[in-house]
């Protein structure tokens, strides 16, 4: 008789089934919140690089065949970590690490651009928030200082 009178009350009617009930779905929502995956859309002709980090993803094209200097400050000053390298498949032993002097020289001084300006973006790859780029020398007799910079020639 006592069971009876248990199952006979209606038990979505009380107050403690529905705080029960919250907070059973507050536990599953926070056991799952975190586990979703975010993935960039592939792209098939690989301009757009995908990235985990924290930094959007770049678009090759957008850099391709520009200075190497003013590539490699645009994307220090968004937050990336950059690094420069020149390469020369023909003759490896011009290969030449250029990260340590695009970090001292400006992107502003005519002396630099000129002094750099001839190392030109043939490729970057990103991974996460580091991007290193790959440099291509191409022979220029350009004398002029580059719009926007300060003519700090000696």
């Amino acid at each position: 008789m006592v069971n009876k009178q248990l199952f006979n009350k209606q038990i979505i009617k009380k107050w403690w089934f529905w705080v029960i009930v919250v907070v059973v779905l507050g536990l599953i929502g926070m056991a799952t919140g975190g586990n979703e995956i975010n993935t960039p859309a592939s792209n098939t002709n690989n301009s757009t690089l995908q990235t985990t980090g924290t930094l959007p993803a770049l678009n090759k094209t957008d850099y391709k065949n520009k200075e190497g200097l003013v590539v490699f400050k645009d994307l220090a000053a968004k937050g990336y970590a950059v690094t420069a390298k020149y390469v020369n498949k023909a003759v490896p032993s011009t290969n030449q690490e250029f990260t340590d002097q695009f970090k001292s020289a400006d992107a502003n001084s005519c002396q630099d651009r000129l002094g750099f300006d001839a190392y030109l973006v043939s490729d970057l790859t990103q991974t996460g928030d580091s991007v290193a780029l790959t440099l291509t020398n191409v022979s220029t007799s350009n004398q002029t200082c580059p719009a926007g910079t300060a003519d700090d020639r000696n």
